[in-house]
């Protein structure tokens, strides 16, 4: 494994990312990949210099969904859990009970798959609590390409950026992510369903996290955040987090975890399948 991550960084609005990823989108997962988990950053109930607490949050991937299994492009259009993603939802749950983690509130994305997930979780977990849909906690949209094959918008790209196949720009040693997302992006141009940039999905995300947090740092405690795994991937890269050896996908129900005091983030666990691995072990 990786040696572990572990950033600080004030919360920045990053016109342009230098990488993207997180897809989970068959024809991009040889490209995004786990990064070594770091032990989380505690319960996130610390009183800070100013008397504002830590706040935690379990940033996590929606499970499995049927879009996901028939290989389609899945932003802003929705699809609901297959049965493996309800059961690793629910392995994410018991994983946490086990580990007495204490989830003191939940939000999701507005996407059934996120509220499914959220749900499944909360289940397992034991926490008499509501998820709170927030639509800045979607998926990145991909405009005209929505519900498309992976592998026609990946083409696509790939074309647009001068390469032959989706698998040479993948395969290209100045791949950049986000120079992908934009290019897609401007293909959507001119339709009725334009899509977001890279930038646009970051900064909407951030917005969401900063104000979850904020809203929690008079008591501190730790939130279940149930986003999309290219949301995830841009919202980690403008906190400063080095993703450089991020090769692979955000696994369904992985867990990320970001901790805020005065200010400022910690970027601990990435990509961290423990809790699941718990559940399902139970």
């Amino acid at each position: 494994m990786d040696n572990d991550v572990l950033h600080s960084s004030r919360l920045t609005r990053r016109a342009g990312l230098a990488a993207a990823g997180g897809l989970g989108l068959a024809a991009a997962t040889a490209w995004i990949g786990p990064v070594a988990a770091q032990p989380g950053q505690g319960a996130g109930r610390g009183a800070g210099r100013g008397g504002r607490k830590a706040v935690t949050l379990l940033v996590t991937r929606h499970g499995r969904t049927m879009l996901n299994t028939l290989d389609r492009v899945q932003g802003w259009s929705d699809s609901p859990l297959t049965d493996a993603g309800v059961a690793v939802a629910e392995d994410l749950g018991r994983g946490l009970a086990l580990e007495g983690v204490e989830i003191d509130a939940v939000h999701c994305g507005d996407m059934v798959r996120h509220h499914q997930t959220a749900s499944a979780v909360l289940e397992t977990f034991g926490a008499d609590l509501e998820p709170i849909r927030d639509e800045r906690l979607r998926e990145i949209s991909f405009g005209s390409y929505e519900g498309e094959r992976n592998g026609v918008m990946w083409t696509a790209i790939a074309q647009s950026l001068g390469h032959a196949s989706q698998e040479e720009l993948f395969a290209s040693p100045d791949f950049d992510m986000s120079v992908a997302l934009d290019a897609g992006a401007a293909l959507s141009d001119g339709t009725a369903v334009p899509a977001e940039t890279s930038a646009d999905c970051a900064d909407r995300a951030l917005a969401a996290l900063e104000e979850i947090a904020q809203s929690r740092t008079r008591k501190g405690g730790t939130v279940l955040v149930v986003t999309s795994g290219l949301t995830i991937y841009l919202a980690l890269h403008a906190l400063g987090a080095d993703l450089s050896s991020v090769t692979g996908g955000f696994h369904n129900a992985s867990v990320s975890t970001l901790t805020y005091q005065e200010g400022s983030w910690t970027i601990g666990a990435i990509n961290d399948m423990h809790y699941v691995e718990q559940g399902a072990g139970a």
